[in-house]
């Protein structure tokens, strides 16, 4: 220790200090300005500290003065001044919490009212926040020199000032200072000049520390000076007319009354501490525009408060509509942390699964483990426990909505229908509870109605074990697929899905769940999903599936079995068979998903994939060409072959049956070779021709010599593979993975392709 002559003491910072100070000052933070949140929260504790003496001693340093926070800020001096009216510090606090990390005074007060608690002292609500000495060195992010004035609240003790550049000493002096406290002067540097603007001060203060407990006052002492100055210009001005002069004064005075009424940046009292009855919708609107950042109505507001294992309040909220950069993959989201009432993180995604991204809020809690920062939070068992609630409380609410308020919830499905639909993809956790809140349209409902799983099955027929569903991509051509032709007939509604991440859904869901009955007598009955699409199923080995096969053919007529082999024969590979079927009703034919290959909606959602990567790599799995034969069309078809199986007509009729089909399905077949065929067919009507020219060699002649066209060369093709291997072997973001149930499991894009 060095005494030099005005008695100052230097003392250099302990051997850790020196080693930390660079990092703590240079790389700690993200971002700068949280320097301002530190000082606050340090002049918090402060307050906090002497509140609670205040209590029970009021034989202290100006016991009478109000509790507040003031900043000072001074663009030509290049200052910014922190000032407190709490505790204060002595000198060996200075010492040693402003010159060790480890040694923090709050953390031994905190320790010395732990000992009241335990004495049966009266209860304190006195929630401290950080660690002082490691947040206290921000500072020099943004000031050359840092000073500290402080007066202790205890009489005898003198005012003190520290000072220090951040680099390997500070020095500790007697000063002045009549008011209990501690006041932090900043000489910024370059960088830290940008921040003696008043509005940016104003805004890091709302945005960090807009709810601590005690007023925030801000002062710019340029503007101060330059209003005086500018005041007093006037009045010499006013001084000539001196008729008015009387006048001028009285109205200057009455100006400068209201300009001496300081009012706080800061609200002193946050919403979530507040009664719920004493919330209003002023002010649930407020606070939804201060937290979202967005000028427009919430739909729905949950205050949610826990005190039990973990303790912290929350408040949601669900805007009216979505934002579109919701849609996209890399967007942040989360909750507003505040911990002690001063914001941590703006966005904290630990505490609410991807598909709830849309959901605005805050959570506040004093349990929070936060790292040395505070820019991070350390995921730990109590942060997924707040998260584990807030989703439970979340979903309570969705569902009370479904459950009592339709109306209400038909207006959220509209909006956010494919988060909760994400949900059900990507969290199998609360799989059951996300599909209770599933809404969709029938083959059944009206208009804009929607209904849901449990609706569904009270619907049901007697006797009906599964629930039918056909997935598409557009509910009117839905409801005339040829798909639906049996169930119509037979009442049976079906469910009908018509977005791409329906697709995902019903890959990764396959039976939902009642219980029946209560207590000892309750049962679980299961019913099982069953697409419509599919093509009658047979469980045989390949032998019996065979005979079983051969045998039914054998019960056709001859000449209804010389017709499938004809249709199969002008298809050729692009069916796997052709085959009657009894499900048709009033339509020709359809293309049926074969039971033992992938699913119409694995199909599409493979498709999606393509589509998203930028390829058109995706080939249509073959399907099963199923004919009507009570259909009028066919019934002709059969006879028109039966009597002349050489008739030229048949040819292009049964291709376009096949293309029809391909068009019911939502794919587009070659327009190349289907428009010629449909002007023939128009012809062969118009005329009543019984024989037409045979086009279709002509055109998949035509159709082969573009392929060739369009093939790249070998040099060009050698790449193109390589390419695709190189790719291949790069997982995916986008890619299906198997989970060990073998269900598929990916992570999906919404984008509104």
């Amino acid at each position: 220790m060095l005494f030099n002559l005005v008695m100052t003491e230097t003392y250099e910072f302990q051997a850790e200090i020196k080693k930390l100070l660079n990092i703590l000052s240079k790389s700690l933070y993200q971002h700068t300005e949280v320097f301002l949140r530190e000082l606050i929260s340090n002049s918090v504790d402060a307050l906090k500290k002497i509140h609670f003496i205040l209590l029970t001693n009021r034989d202290i340093n100006d016991p009478e003065v109000e509790l507040k926070i003031e900043i000072w800020l001074d663009s030509e001096a290049k200052t910014l001044i922190i000032k407190d009216t709490g505790i204060g510090m002595v000198r060996e606090e200075l010492i040693n919490d402003l010159g060790t990390i480890a040694g923090s005074g709050t953390e031994k007060f905190a320790a010395q009212l732990e000992q009241l608690k335990k004495e049966g002292k009266d209860k304190v609500d006195l929630d401290i926040i950080g660690q002082f000495g490691v947040g206290f060195y921000s500072v020099f992010m943004v000031a050359a020199t840092a000073s500290v004035i402080t007066k202790s609240y205890k009489k005898e003790e003198p005012t003190l000032h520290w000072e220090s550049e951040g680099l390997g000493n500070f020095s500790i002096k007697e000063d002045k200072r009549e008011m209990r406290g501690t006041e932090v002067i900043l000489h910024m540097n370059e960088e830290g000049s940008s921040f003696l603007n008043r509005p940016r001060i104003e805004g890091i203060i709302k945005k960090y520390s807009n709810f601590v407990p005690f007023p925030i006052y801000v002062r710019d002492l340029k503007e101060e000076r330059d209003a005086i100055k500018a005041a007093k210009e006037k009045k010499e001005e006013e001084k000539i007319n001196k008729v008015e002069e009387k006048k001028t004064e009285d109205v200057s005075e009455e100006k400068k009354e209201k300009e001496e009424i300081p009012k706080p940046v800061n609200d002193t009292i946050p919403l979530w501490k507040k009664s719920k009855n004493e919330i209003t919708d002023d002010d649930y609107k407020s606070f939804y525009q201060f937290i979202s950042k967005r000028y427009d109505e919430y739909m729905e507001v949950i205050n949610y408060h826990v005190d039990g294992q973990v303790q912290f309040s929350s408040i949601l909220f669900i805007p009216k509509t979505p934002t579109k950069n919701l849609l996209q993959p890399d967007t942040e989201y989360g909750l507003t942390l505040y911990s002690n009432n001063v914001m941590i993180m703006e966005r904290c995604e630990e505490l609410i699964p991807r598909w709830m991204r849309f959901v605005k809020g805050i959570v506040e809690s004093d349990e929070i483990p936060l790292n040395v920062a505070r820019e991070t939070i350390q995921t730990n068992r109590k942060i997924r426990k707040m998260s584990d609630l807030l989703i439970k409380r979340f979903l309570r609410e969705l569902k009370g909505n479904a459950e009592f308020h339709p109306d209400k919830y038909k207006e959220f499905w509209g909006e956010y229908g494919d988060f909760i639909k994400e949900g059900l993809v990507q969290d199998r956790i609360r799989e059951k509870r996300l599909k209770n809140l599933l809404r969709f349209k029938t083959s059944k409902t009206k208009d804009d109605e929607i209904i849901g799983f449990k609706d569904y099955l009270d619907r049901m027929k007697d006797g009906q074990e599964d629930i039918y569903y056909l997935a598409g991509e557009n509910i009117n051509r839905m409801k005339i697929s040829p798909h639906l032709g049996y169930y119509l007939e037979n009442d049976l509604e079906v469910i009908l899905f018509d977005t791409p991440i329906d697709n995902f859904i019903m890959m990764n869901i396959h039976d939902y769940s009642i219980t029946e009955g209560e207590g000892e007598d309750s049962k679980v009955k299961i019913y099982k999903f069953k697409p419509i699409d599919i093509s009658e199923k047979v469980d045989e080995s390949k032998d019996k599936k065979d005979e079983k096969k051969e045998k039914k053919k054998e019960k056709l007529p001859k000449q209804t079995r010389k017709f499938l082999e004809r249709v199969k024969e002008i298809i050729g590979d692009k069916i796997v068979e052709v085959k009657v079927s009894n499900v048709l009703h009033n339509y020709p034919c359809r293309l049926a998903t074969p039971a033992e290959g992938p699913s119409s909606s694995m199909q599409r959602a493979m498709r999606y994939w393509t589509h998203v990567k930028g390829t058109d790599t995706f080939d249509i799995p073959r399907k099963i060409f199923e004919l009507n034969p009570d259909h009028p069309l066919i019934r002709d078809l059969i006879k028109l072959h039966g009597d002349d199986p050489k008739n030229t007509k048949f040819e292009p009729v049964v291709l376009q049956l096949f293309e029809n089909s391909l068009l019911a399905e939502g794919d587009l077949p070659e327009p190349a070779s289907m428009v010629p065929r449909i002007n023939q067919i128009l012809e062969m009507f118009i005329t009543g021709k019984d024989e037409v020219e045979r086009i279709e060699p002509k055109i998949q002649k035509i159709l082969k010599e573009e392929e060739k066209e369009e093939e790249p060369d070998e040099e060009k093709g050698e790449i193109l593979e390589k390419v695709e291997a190189s790719e291949q072997k790069k997982p995916s973001s986008k890619e299906a993975n198997l989970n060990k149930d073998g269900k598929l499991i990916v992570d999906v894009d919404l984008d509104d392709d």
